[in-house]
């Protein structure tokens, strides 16, 4: 879709009846590929929700889309824009609903393991071999997801993509197994699973990770440091080095002042809050900025050193079970926390602060923190942004993966719908104008979160290390050919 039609769409929705959104109560369906609807269903990497929810907007109807939610689970219903521009999305005859299906519970394992299995079968666990995970179903989210047992808003995702309603879904059983065809990881695969023969993985643009604190700890940081207490903007952002950041990774039991922060604290004990092993956020701390091994041995790893990465207090290694965030505000909190999503992440780190406690998180910097009680800082005094990263200051990102199964009953391109819907995917997460859309408003500390990739562009453009285009002017892809998130990144297009 070119980016004026997306701005055109934006507009009219300015002026659009609520009658034209559609809702669960729309969805007729008799069986997966039978009915008007056509289902895409994805898993994986949590991180790169925003992409979808982007990519979402951009391919539905302005104003029909509705976003249904249940912690982690999403699926996005909408009327899809099926005009005559070139770019727009091609859907199977007679399909006049299109439903985009996110599972991203437990993170980027589930973008590899089960989409490489042709096992009809449950493969919601590490050590679960079938392609079926427990996507929302819309039949159920009609009946389950409404009244009381369900919060609605009107979302302003950006002034170009426009708006959407968000339900929330209260409690209720409103999944039921289905097969994923399309998995998203922000590593490769081969740092999830030693089975990945059926995958067909291509990297589809860069994600920057940041180091985020509770906002006592960012508070103290900037009076330590002779900042503006308090100040969002970059000038005043505080730094940790890349020795204080390790540290708090893996010296369980380390307190602020043990690694030379002073915070004030009656309880000056590090926090930790963590993804499970099978998120490729964990994954992607442990290699390129904690620099420790593989949680999960055997696979791939960036690291030869012996120290890993904390484990969650609740035993929970090997697992892609998470905590429940209400723990890190309770009187006796895990020291480690381990949460399924980014957004378990974000709330242990909220509620850390608001018991005066002070914690140390992992998220990728699409996240914006707004008025909650966190915020990121520098690393070893470089900001965790675009301009930074393609100046090749800051290297803390990875080439994130797009995967799909090319082998047995399953394939994906078997599946109605799904290869236009992959071509027109893929296509729109190596736009550098989609992409700026998806990224949403810029952070406070300048434009971060996703990039894409020199390699990835139709006509190579002029090297940016400004940032200043959203194309990343580095690469991580080897000699050959092939991308290796562990080694260092060097200029494309030599």
């Amino acid at each position: 879709m070119k980016l004026t039609k997306i701005a055109l769409a934006a507009a009219a929705f300015v002026g659009c009846n609520a009658a034209f959104a559609i809702t669960a109560s729309n969805y007729t369906n008799t069986g997966e590929f039978t009915g008007d609807t056509l289902n895409i269903r994805i898993s994986g990497a949590s991180a790169q929700d925003n992409g979808i929810l982007g990519s979402a907007l951009s391919l539905c109807t302005a104003g029909s889309l509705h976003r249904y939610a249940i912690s982690n689970n999403v699926v996005f219903y909408c009327t899809p824009d099926i005009g005559t521009n070139a770019g727009q999305i091609t859907v199977p005859a007679g399909k006049t609903k299109l439903a985009i299906y996110k599972y991203s519970s437990g993170g980027s394992y589930y973008g590899v393991g089960p989409v490489n299995s042709n096992t009809a079968a449950a493969g919601n666990s590490l050590t679960a071999t079938g392609n079926q995970l427990p996507f929302l179903d819309l039949s159920l989210v009609n009946s389950v997801c409404s009244g009381a047992n369900a919060t609605t808003t009107t979302v302003t995702f950006n002034t170009t993509l426009g708006s959407y309603t968000n339900v929330a879904c209260g409690t209720g059983a409103i999944t039921t197994a289905a097969t994923t065809y399309i998995g998203l990881s922000d590593v490769e695969p081969a740092f999830f699973s030693n089975a990945t023969g059926n995958l067909t993985a291509n990297s589809v643009y860069a994600l920057i990770f940041g180091v985020p604190v509770s906002l006592n700890i960012r508070n103290a940081l900037q009076a330590q440091q002779g900042l503006t207490v308090g100040s969002d903007t970059e000038a005043n952002m505080p730094s940790l080095s890349s020795a204080q950041i390790t540290s708090a990774y893996t010296q369980l039991g380390q307190t602020w002042a043990g690694i030379g922060v002073t915070s004030g604290l009656a309880d000056d004990g590090i926090y930790v809050a963590r993804r499970v092993d099978s998120s490729g956020t964990q994954k992607t701390f442990e290699a390129l900025i904690a620099r420790t091994p593989n949680s999960q041995g055997g696979l791939k790893q960036c690291s030869t050193g012996t120290t890993g990465f904390l484990a969650p207090d609740s035993g929970a290694t090997g697992s892609n079970v998470g905590d429940a965030s209400a723990t890190c505000g309770t009187a006796t909190p895990p020291v480690v926390f381990s949460g399924s999503g980014g957004g378990d992440v974000r709330n242990c780190l909220i509620a850390h602060n608001g018991a005066g406690r002070g914690a140390i998180g992992i998220l990728t910097t699409e996240d914006k923190a707004g008025t909650a009680n966190w915020r990121f800082v520098k690393v070893d005094g470089v900001t965790p942004n675009q301009a930074q990263t393609a100046a090749g200051k800051y290297r803390h990102y990875v080439e994130s993966f797009l995967n799909t199964r090319t082998s047995g009953a399953f394939a994906t391109a078997s599946a109605a719908g799904y290869s236009a819907f992959v071509t027109r995917l893929s296509t729109d997460l190596a736009n550098p104008a989609i992409i700026k859309q998806i990224n949403g408003a810029d952070q406070t500390f300048g434009p971060a979160g996703l990039m894409a990739l020199f390699t990835r562009q139709a006509v190579a453009p002029a090297l940016d290390f400004a940032g200043t285009t959203s194309v990343l002017p580095w690469t991580k892809v080897n000699a050959g050919a092939e991308v290796d998130n562990c080694q260092p990144p060097y200029a494309a297009g030599f």
